[in-house]
């Protein structure tokens, strides 16, 4: 039985250059290189899956090294231009500031078409079983722009063009960069660095194999228009996190200030109307039900309880998941400008540090634990009749436990003597003023048994309050 790799790029993009060619000469690496495909699979052994057995990846490997199959998607040569200021850019009034011209190349395909690799190989079950895992951990091929998707498959689905080795008498139409066999694992950690110390062009323990398409594009591929991305697009990932450029950051205090601008500027780059991204129905109401939207949530250095903590980190948790086209206007929004909309949050950089399931990308607020501290004030969503704030909080967060987040009863519910003034409870201008602020606690929440977050509650949680932490006897205290 085959071994088959199938790849996705969600952005649609391939970035990586061909060993042996310089950056500048816009020339992508197409189609992927066995070597690279190799170095990415042990990479991500090393790195994600340290659990599995050496002997099983092993024995996974060096049965890859043999020259693969490719069943490529329609591709279309791009590259975009980037000009790199001089250090003489530094010193002001020299008048001879230079920049260096560096282009970027990358291949073009569809969101949705696989690039496929299939390896007339057999595997044992522990080492198919190991490949397996380390395929699904795959987070990006060639440089770290290029975010894909990979999985082994039972088989290949139909494809623009077949790549495969030539053999005698064939037509060579191009040589891609393969593993000598038998595979040297020490040679797959050569950098290119190393590599051009040793003067040489290719890395040790590999050699070009030449290749030939057996099943030619049609005439008309070049006029092949590439899928856009759409909201049909199925979820993609259900978490990711922004960091947070050290200087400036905004303070734990205006984490809701932080989240209305982060959604704002999603959804400005996004265009289109998102219920995702937004919580709004095409009708213009407000989506509740079990509040599979997007939060947006701070998170301080080391967790800390302060109001004056300072931003380390944003997370935006869609439990539904975001779609292809709601995970790339996230990766767009570089910069942040919150002194247009709030006086005390800085303008600030993000950029994308990790992308996955919640528990991947922000396993601080998952748990599992049986008590709960909040991070941030929680607000109840109702306004108290006659009972006091410490019923009302507790029966509220019961409500929503059991309402909105399918969470059971809590044992207890203890409203912690603490001061949360200093924390922005409203939204920003025009949408709220400070008229608006709401009363609000901090809460510890205790459970029978342990629950697996994340746990947030009550009013502006899809801003960053109500966020609950697990909580041990270590917990750093105001």
């Amino acid at each position: 039985m085959a071994v088959i790799l199938r790849v996705e790029f969600p952005w649609g993009q391939y970035h990586a250059t061909e060993w042996g060619r310089n950056v500048n000469e816009g020339r992508p690496e197409w189609p992927p290189s066995h070597w690279r495909i190799l170095r990415s699979l042990f990479a991500t052994w090393k790195t994600r899956c340290t659990h599995l057995r050496a002997e099983d990846v092993e024995e996974a490997l060096r049965q890859l090294a043999a020259p693969p199959t490719f069943h490529l998607p329609h591709m279309r040569p791009a590259h975009s231009r980037h000009y790199m200021p001089q250090i003489s850019h530094r010193s002001f009034g020299s008048g001879n500031g230079k920049t260096t011209l560096a282009f970027d190349p990358f291949a073009v395909v569809g969101s949705s078409e696989p690039l496929q690799i299939e390896w007339d190989v057999e595997l044992g079950p522990s080492a198919s079983a190991a490949l397996e895992e380390i395929a699904s951990s795959v987070p990006y091929l060639g440089r770290s722009e290029s975010i894909c998707k990979t999985e082994l498959v039972p088989q290949v689905v139909p494809s623009s063009e077949v790549w495969r080795p030539a053999e005698s008498g064939d037509r060579v139409d191009s040589e891609i960069l393969c593993p000598q066999q038998p595979l040297d694992m020490e040679c797959l950690v050569q950098n290119p660095d190393a590599v051009r110390k040793q003067r040489q062009i290719l890395p040790p323990g590999s050699r070009s194999i030449p290749y030939c398409k057996v099943s030619p594009a049609a005439p008309d591929s070049l006029d092949h228009k590439i899928p856009a991305m759409g909201e049909n697009w199925p979820p993609v990932y259900a978490a990711v996190r922004l960091a947070v450029h050290p200087r400036p950051r905004p303070t734990m205090a205006d984490a809701v200030a932080v989240g209305d601008l982060l959604r704002r500027s999603v959804m400005k780059k996004h265009k289109n109307p998102s219920e995702t991204l937004s919580g709004k129905q095409a009708s213009g109401n407000y989506t509740l039900e079990g509040h599979q939207h997007a939060h947006y949530v701070s998170l301080p250095q080391d967790n800390r309880r302060e109001a004056t903590a300072p931003v380390d980190a944003l997370v935006i948790w869609a439990p539904r998941g975001l779609n292809g086209d709601e995970f790339a206007a996230l990766a767009r929004v570089k910069w942040l400008a919150g002194k247009r909309a709030a006086s005390r949050v800085p303008d600030f950089a993000v950029a994308v540090n990790a992308f996955g399931e919640i528990g991947e990308v922000a396993p601080e607020f998952v748990g599992p634990s049986s008590v709960w501290r909040s991070l941030t004030p929680f607000c109840p969503s109702r306004h108290s009749s006659k009972k006091s704030w410490e019923d009302h909080v507790s029966d509220e967060i019961e409500r929503e436990l059991s309402v909105y987040r399918s969470h059971p009863k809590p044992a207890s519910v203890t409203v912690l003597d603490e001061d949360t003034r200093r924390y922005r409870r409203y939204r920003l201008p025009p949408k709220e003023t400070m008229a608006s602020n709401r009363s609000a606690s901090n809460v510890e929440i205790r459970f029978e048994s342990p629950v697996v977050g994340p746990i947030i509650l009550g009013a502006l949680c899809h801003f960053g309050l109500g966020l609950f932490l697990p909580h041990d006897n270590e917990w750093p205290r105001r």
